[in-house]
């Protein structure tokens, strides 16, 4: 009893509703999976850009998930246990397809029109446009360089919880990131508008 009581604990779930996930009662994967969505969502969205296989592959991730909580042992949350379901999801959709840039980059606009320091949706605007080419640019990156990447600068993760969530060691996640960010300065040299994202995997 005293190891589901931890495991329990470790997984953020009380043991009651791990042991009616584990079970496969649909209430308590409802509503486990439910409240973890727009988690799931933001960091597939972030990790393969914006776009039609999003919903694909969050709905890939939960079904992954029900059929993978009989073996959930509880020794990590259930939202690191997920995010690593989300990552596999990715990786195995870029082995049967290749992520290509969805739109040309003539056609995303290098920069935003000037608009006051102070406000904020204008400057979010301009960020998104930045990323659309960010994703342009990460489509021609091998998966395991792009999902580093990504969840580095984009998601803010730490070297060591992306080398867990990914199964590498930790010098072969700064390795990955560091090509794919050499890779991307490259890129930037003939599109400007990439620097100051690529700025920030310079100060992490």
């Amino acid at each position: 009893m005293a190891v589901k009581r931890n495991s329990a604990a470790a997984s953020g779930l009380d043991a009651a509703t791990l042991e009616a996930c584990r079970r496969g009662e649909p209430e308590a994967l409802g509503h486990v999976l439910r409240g973890r969505t727009s988690m799931l969502k933001r960091l597939v969205t972030h990790l393969v850009g914006p776009g039609p296989d999003v919903d694909d592959l969050v709905q890939t991730t939960l079904i992954n998930a029900v059929r993978a909580f009989p073996r959930f042992r509880g020794e990590a949350s259930v939202d690191t246990w997920l995010q690593r379901i989300a990552i596999n999801a990715v990786r195995s959709h870029g082995r049967r397809e290749r992520l290509r840039p969805r739109v040309s980059l003539e056609l995303v606009p290098e920069t935003a029109e000037p608009v006051d320091p102070a406000a904020t949706p204008e400057r979010a605007t301009d960020d998104r446009r930045r990323l659309d080419r960010l994703y342009v640019h990460l489509a021609a990156l091998g998966a395991a360089q792009r999902i580093a990447f990504v969840l580095h600068v984009v998601e803010g993760m730490a070297i060591e919880e992306i080398a867990a969530l990914t199964g590498a060691g930790r010098l072969t996640t700064k390795s990955r990131i560091y090509w794919a960010g050499r890779a991307l300065r490259a890129r930037a040299r003939k599109d400007p508008a990439l620097r100051d994202l690529l700025e920030r995997e310079g100060d992490s």
